[in-house]
């Protein structure tokens, strides 16, 4: 039988492992060529590149195991928002990496391992409820999303800029800016049909922000 959902993650999925194998094998070049000898630098260059094939694990698996909706945003606009909105990000990771700097490796490994937990407390509670398109399937209120809209959404793009501190550049800038613009269609799309599906839905938007409590 035909599975409309199934074959919309399969091109996701395949294009998030391309990068997730094209990382493994870098990182297994860098520990060549850099031999182990725990010095700081290293720790933390090791500690940022672990950190982001962590994050990039994550992606593969919160794409794969979500339930099919109840409904959807019709249209091209959201499905083509979603799709590249997940996805350019990655596109920082076919840039050179920056020069090594340890504070900002620091801070990129600390940001991606943030980030990754948050996802994983976010999904704990949104479950198999998560969406890559702009579609419903329950409305989650607990939890993260008793304080703003969209925490999944703010959890990746804090991981996205511990991914771009790694590749910082006016090119990776420019990736950076397209993809949050990219995240904000993709929050007003799935806004849209959560209205339209659960009518609580307005109230809930009422008492909560988007993406930054007390402030948007």
């Amino acid at each position: 039988m035909f599975d409309y959902n199934r074959l919309m993650k399969l091109p996701i999925i395949l294009f998030t492992l391309y990068f997730l194998v094209r990382e493994t094998e870098q990182l297994h070049q860098f520990m060549q060529y850099n031999p182990p000898l725990l010095s700081p630098d290293y720790l933390v260059s090791l500690s940022a590149r672990i950190s982001l094939i962590l994050f990039l694990l994550l992606l593969v698996a919160m794409q794969a195991f979500r339930e099919n909706p109840v409904n959807k945003a019709p249209g091209l606009q959201p499905r083509i928002t979603a799709v590249l909105g997940l996805t350019f990000s990655l596109l920082l990771l076919l840039l050179d990496r920056a020069a090594p700097l340890a504070w900002l490796n620091s801070l990129s490994a600390l940001l991606l391992l943030v980030g990754n937990y948050l996802c994983i407390v976010t999904l704990l509670h949104l479950g198999r409820s998560i969406s890559i398109m702009a579609e419903a399937r329950r409305l989650v209120t607990s939890g993260p999303y008793a304080l703003i809209r969209h925490p999944l959404y703010f959890s990746e793009e804090v991981a996205v800029i511990g991914i771009f501190l790694q590749f910082r550049s006016w090119e990776a800038a420019v990736i950076l800016i397209i993809h949050f613009a990219l995240q904000v269609q993709r929050m007003r799309n799935e806004e849209q049909v959560l209205l339209a599906t659960f009518p609580e839905y307005r109230d809930y938007m009422n008492k909560t922000s988007r993406l930054i409590p007390g402030v948007w």
